[in-house]
């Protein structure tokens, strides 16, 4: 590796290493219930009128009684981007500690982590019971809860592996991840949208861009 010596990397998934940029939203359009409801839950948190918490629950209420099974069989045709195994598997080989760190959906990070090497991984988890969803969801990361936004799990994990901020680094694709993104040293983005890549650059202007994940094999010259 480079004279930048890193020992801890945090990525979120969806729309970092996978190609679509929401589990929750994936599912629900599978389901054919996006625009009639569940779009309605999240133009009502971004309008600041639900805490996270509350639109998660509404979200998961949407799911009460529908087969896990069957979730788990739609969330297997998200895609990875191409490059994230191999790159993935070069960190760890040079030795790097590798963090997943989501408000997306622990269905979808269970299956990554079956070729993924993570050595920890965070997401959110819907109750199920005797194979059907209750309706119920697990919040294990939050956007607005201390102690379980991303920042917060990243600056324990931090802590665990005794890694500074110039030792660790972060790959997001939108505003969700700007606080996280402060808590370390290089900052990576990829595949945000242009209104939330203007935000996020205006408020860190060190963020790096990334045009696909290889671009960190070079970075840290894997």
């Amino acid at each position: 590796m480079s004279d930048y010596r890193l020992k801890l990397i945090a990525f979120d998934m969806d729309g970092t290493l996978t190609t679509e940029r929401s589990s929750w939203e994936y599912l629900h359009r599978r389901m054919g219930i996006w625009e009639e409801k569940a779009h309605i839950f999240q133009e009502r948190f971004w309008a600041g009128e639900i805490s996270y918490e509350e639109f998660c629950r509404l979200d998961a209420s949407l799911w009460r009684g529908m087969d896990s099974q069957k979730a788990r069989e739609i969330l297997s045709e998200i895609k990875l981007r191409p490059e994230a195994k191999e790159v993935l598997t070069n960190l760890k080989k040079a030795g790097v500690k590798i963090a997943l760190l989501s408000s997306g959906l622990k269905l979808l990070a269970d299956q990554l982590a079956q070729t993924l090497p993570f050595n920890w991984y965070l997401a959110n988890e819907l109750v199920a019971r005797d194979g059907k969803f209750t309706g119920k969801v697990i919040i294990h990361v939050s956007t607005d809860v201390p102690g379980f936004r991303k920042e917060d799990h990243l600056k324990k994990l931090m802590y665990e592996c005794d890694a500074r901020p110039e030792e660790t680094a972060a790959v997001g694709d939108s505003l969700g991840d700007l606080e996280m993104f402060r808590v370390v040293k290089k900052a990576l983005l990829i595949g945000a949208r242009p209104e939330e890549r203007q935000k996020i650059l205006k408020e860190l202007p060190e963020v790096q861009l990334l045009n696909k994940l290889d671009d960190i094999q070079k970075i840290f010259h894997l």
